[in-house]
C-alpha cells in the first residue's frame, strides 16, 4: 500500500522542487532564440559598498513617491534624519518614532504598498534597536561567556572526534590556550590563524567556518578586546558603536545586493557584539532573529491534498479453507481497502493519521456432521497508524484496529432433510446450535481479521517510513556536506493543515525576514521561499570561478542541483523531434563561454512581482576580444495570465566596476545583450504539473496564485 512514505517525501520534494523552479526561472529561456529589448548603460558604474550609513535606495523618497506621493513627502525628511550618523541619537529616535506612526497609519491599498511598509518597518526596527543597544549600561562580558580556557577545551573535545583533529590542536596551540594565564600576543596569533585568508581553498574555508571554530575565535577576540580596553569605558563604548555601525551597514548592504561578503561581515559583527557586549546583543537579538536570521522556507499542506497523496484503493479476493470450531469451512472472500489521511493538531511536530478503512465480504459453507451451514459475511475494519514528522525524520506510533463483524446464516441443511418429521426436527436443532455459537464464531472471525490486517498494515507503513527516512537522511546529508543544510526545521499541524518551516544560512550567511501573510489552501499546498534560500543554495552549486560554455550552463545547473538534492532535477525542455529541421533566420553567435566570478556568480532578488537575476561573469567569444567580469542584471516579470505562468524578461543591464572607457563599455554591453537576448526570452509555462512524478499514478496540481514581493516568492497550488 502506497501510504505515508509518498506523503512526506512528496512534501519534501515540493520544497526542493520549488528551489528547482526558482532556479529554472533564473535561466528561464535558454532554449529559445528571440531578441530582448535593450538599454544603453554608462560604463564604469562603481558598485563597491561604502561604509557610510545611507537611506537604502528602495525606501528613498523617490521610490516611495512611485507608490504614494503623500507618504513620500512625509517620510523623506524623517528617513534622512534617521539614517544620518551626524544627527544626535535623540533626533534619530524621534524621526524613527514618527516613521513608525506614519507606516502604521498609512492605509493605502496601492500596488506595492504592503511590500514598501514591510521594507520600511524592517529598516526602522534595525536602526531603532541599534540605537538602543548602543546605550546599554553594562559593557562587561557576561560570566556566561566561556573564557578562553573553556573554549579551548571545548574545541579540543570537538577536534578529537574528527580525522586529523590533533594536527589542528597543535596548529591552533589549543593546549597553550588551556593554561590559566594566556598572553595577549598568543591570543592575537591564534585569532589570526582562525581568520580566513584569500589563499584558502573551498574545503579550508568551509572548515574554518565551522561554528566550533568561529565560536573559539569570537571568545579569543573578546578576551583581546577586554585586555585592550583595560577598564576604559569610553574605549569600550566606542568599540561597541563601531561594531553596531558595521552590523547595520553590512545588513543594509546585503539587502541591496545579496553579496556574500556583506552577509559574512554582518554575522562577524554580530558575533563580536555577542561575545564582547552580551547585554547589547540581548537587545539586538529579537529584531535580528525576526528580520535577518528567520526561517526562509515555509510550506503548508492541506488535509485534502495529503489524503490525495496517500490515497490507495485495493481489492483482493481469496479462498477460504479452514477448520473452525470443529467444522470444515470453505468458500471465498473479497476484501477492499481505502487509505486516507487525517491531520491532527500538534505544536511540536507535524502529526497525522493514516487511516485504512476496509470491508470484507465472504461466502462460506461450514460442514460438521450432520449439518451443512451456508453463511454470508459483510465485515468492516478501520485501521489507524499515527505518524509524526519532526522536520528531519518521520516516525510512526503503534497501529490499532477496530473490527465490526456482521454475518448472516443463509441456509442450514442436514443429511436427514429427506426424512419426514425427523428431518425437520434435526434441522431445527442445527439452527439453534448455529445461533448459539454465533457469538463465538464472530469473535473468531474478528480475531482472524485483526491478525491478518493489522500486522500487514503496520509492517507496510513502517517499511515506507524507513525508506522515506533513508531518502531524507541522504538529502540532508548532501545539503550539509555542501554547507547549505537547514540548521533549523520547525514542523507543526492544525486540525486540517501541516506546516513546515526551515532556515538555511550556516555561519556566514543570512536567513529570511518576517514571514509575510501566507495563503492557506483548503485543497492544495502553499510555498513561501525567501531569496536567501535560493542564493544560499546557489553558493553550493559550484559555479564560482568556473568557465562554462553557454550551451552547457543549463546542463551544469541541472547536474549541480541533482547532486545537491540527491534526486534528478530537470530544468530544460526536451527538444521536439523535428527541431533539427527548424532553421533560424538569424546569424548564429560564435561559441561563447561564461567565466563566472569567484564570488557571488549568480544572485537573485524577488522584487515586486519581478525576479531580478544578477550574473557576475566575464565572456569569451570565439574570434572576439575577451570581456572581463561584468555585472549583468536581468529583470524577469512573473505573472499568471489565464492558464499560463508568464516569465517576461525586461531590459538587460550591463555594468563594469573597472572599465572607464564609456564607448568600449557600451560596445561590450551590447555584445552581452546580443548573446543573452537570443536565449532569455518571454516564456509561457503551463500552470499544471504532476506532483507525484510517477508513471503509476498522477497527482495534478495547478498554480492558482503567485506573488513576488520584498524578497519572498509565494506560490499557492490547488
Amino acid at each position: 500500500m502506497n501510504t505515508t512514505s509518498s506523503v512526506t517525501e512528496n512534501r519534501y520534494r515540493t520544497a526542493f522542487g520549488i528551489l528547482s523552479v526558482a532556479a529554472a526561472m533564473l535561466f528561464a529561456s535558454l532554449t529559445s532564440s528571440n531578441t530582448l529589448r535593450a538599454k544603453q548603460d554608462d560604463g564604469g558604474s562603481d558598485t563597491a559598498q561604502s561604509s557610510a550609513l545611507r537611506v537604502p535606495a528602495d525606501i528613498r523618497e523617490e521610490a516611495i513617491e512611485k507608490i504614494d506621493a503623500a507618504m513620500a513627502v512625509a517620510a523623506g525628511p524623517l528617513l534622512r534624519t534617521a539614517f544620518s550618523s551626524a544627527e544626535s541619537a535623540e533626533a534619530r529616535k524621534m524621526a524613527l518614532a514618527e516613521l513608525k506612526t506614519l507606516v502604521s497609519q498609512t492605509q493605502s491599498t496601492a500596488a506595492g504598498m504592503a511590500s514598501l511598509k514591510s521594507r520600511l518597518s524592517r529598516r526602522i526596527a534595525l536602526l531603532d534597536v541599534a540605537l538602543a543597544a548602543a546605550e546599554v549600561s553594562d559593557l562587561a562580558p557576561s560570566q556566561q561567556i566561556s573564557p578562553v580556557t573553556q573554549a579551548a577545551a571545548d574545541t579540543i573535545n570537538w577536534l578529537s572526534t574528527i580525522g586529523n583533529g590533533q594536527l589542528w590542536v597543535d596548529y591552533l596551540q589549543l593546549t597553550e590556550l588551556s593554561a590559566a594565564d594566556v598572553d595577549v600576543n598568543l591570543l592575537k596569533k591564534v585569532s589570526s590563524k582562525l581568520s580566513i585568508v584569500d589563499s584558502a581553498n573551498d574545503v579550508q574555508i568551509a572548515f574554518m567556518q565551522r561554528p566550533e571554530l568561529q565560536s573559539l575565535k569570537a571568545t579569543i577576540d573578546s578576551a583581546v578586546a577586554v585586555q585592550s580596553y583595560d577598564n576604559d569605558e569610553a574605549a569600550a563604548r566606542a568599540e561597541l558603536a563601531r561594531q553596531l555601525d558595521h552590523l547595520v551597514v553590512s545588513l543594509l548592504a546585503y539587502e541591496s545586493q545579496q553579496l556574500a561578503v556583506d552577509a559574512e561581515q554582518s554575522r562577524t559583527a554580530y558575533r563580536a557584539i555577542r561575545s564582547r557586549f552580551p547585554q547589547a546583543a540581548d537587545v539586538l537579538r529579537p529584531v535580528l532573529v525576526s528580520n535577518y536570521f528567520n526561517h526562509n522556507l515555509h510550506i503548508t499542506v492541506s488535509e485534502s491534498l495529503l489524503s490525495r497523496m496517500v490515497a490507495d484503493y485495493r481489492s483482493e479476493s481469496g479462498c477460504i479453507a479452514d477448520c473452525i470450531m470443529g467444522a470444515w469451512v470453505t468458500g471465498s472472500q473479497v476484501t477492499s481497502v481505502n487509505v486516507t489521511a487525517d491531520i491532527v493538531p500538534s505544536s511540536n511536530s507535524a502529526a497525522f493519521r493514516i487511516n485504512a478503512a476496509g470491508n470484507t465480504q465472504s461466502n462460506t459453507v461450514a460442514q460438521k456432521d450432520p449439518a451443512t451451514v451456508r453463511t454470508v459475511g459483510n465485515h468492516f475494519f478501520h485501521t489507524v497508524k499515527p505518524v509524526y514528522f519532526s522536520g528531519r525524520s518521520v516516525s510512526g506510533g503503534p497501529a490499532s484496529i477496530d473490527v465490526d463483524v456482521n454475518s448472516r446464516t443463509v441456509s442450514v441443511n442436514t443429511k436427514y432433510d429427506g426424512i419426514p418429521i425427523i428431518g425437520g426436527i434435526i434441522r431445527n436443532i442445527a439452527r439453534k446450535e448455529v445461533a448459539k455459537s454465533k457469538g463465538q464464531s464472530e469473535a473468531i472471525t474478528r480475531d482472524k481479521l485483526t491478525e491478518e490486517a493489522l500486522p500487514k498494515f503496520d509492517e507496510e507503513v513502517n517499511t515506507q517510513l524507513a525508506e522515506l527516512n533513508a531518502t531524507l537522511n541522504k538529502t540532508l546529508a548532501s545539503l550539509d556536506k555542501k554547507g547549505v543544510g537547514p540548521e533549523s526545521i520547525s514542523a507543526r499541524s492544525s486540525s486540517n493543515q501541516i506546516g513546515v518551516s526551515s532556515r538555511t544560512m550556516g555561519v556566514a550567511r543570512l536567513g529570511g525576514s518576517a514571514q509575510p501573510p501566507m495563503p492557506i489552501s483548503a485543497t492544495g499546498l502553499a510555498v513561501q521561499l525567501h531569496e536567501t534560500t535560493l542564493n544560499n543554495t546557489i553558493d553550493a552549486l559550484g559555479f564560482n570561478g568556473r568557465s562554462i560554455a553557454e550551451d552547457d550552463v543549463l546542463a551544469e545547473l541541472e547536474s549541480a542541483l541533482s547532486d545537491l538534492l540527491q534526486r534528478e532535477v530537470k530544468l530544460s525542455r526536451d527538444k521536439p523531434a523535428d527541431s533539427a529541421s527548424e532553421e533560424s533566420t538569424e546569424e548564429p553567435e560564435p561559441p561563447t563561454t561564461f567565466v563566472f566570478s569567484k564570488t557571488d556568480p549568480i544572485r537573485a532578488h524577488f522584487g515586486e512581482n519581478e525576479l531580478e537575476l544578477v550574473l557576475r561573469t566575464g565572456v569569451i567569444q570565439e574570434g572576439k576580444e575577451e570581456i572581463p567580469e561584468q555585472v549583468i542584471t536581468v529583470p524577469i516579470s512573473v505573472s499568471l495570465q489565464g492558464d499560463k505562468l508568464v516569465l517576461d524578461p525586461g531590459n538587460i543591464g550591463v555594468t563594469s566596476k573597472e572599465e572607464t572607457n564609456r564607448v568600449k563599455q557600451i560596445t561590450r554591453a551590447n555584445q552581452i545583450r546580443r548573446i543573452l537576448g537570443r536565449q532569455i526570452v518571454r516564456r509561457e509555462l503551463d500552470t499544471s504539473f504532476d506532483l507525484q512524478g510517477s508513471a503509476e499514478r498522477q497527482l495534478m496540481l495547478t498554480i492558482s496564485y503567485i506573488q513576488l514581493a520584498d524578497g519572498w516568492l509565494t506560490v499557492e497550488m490547488q
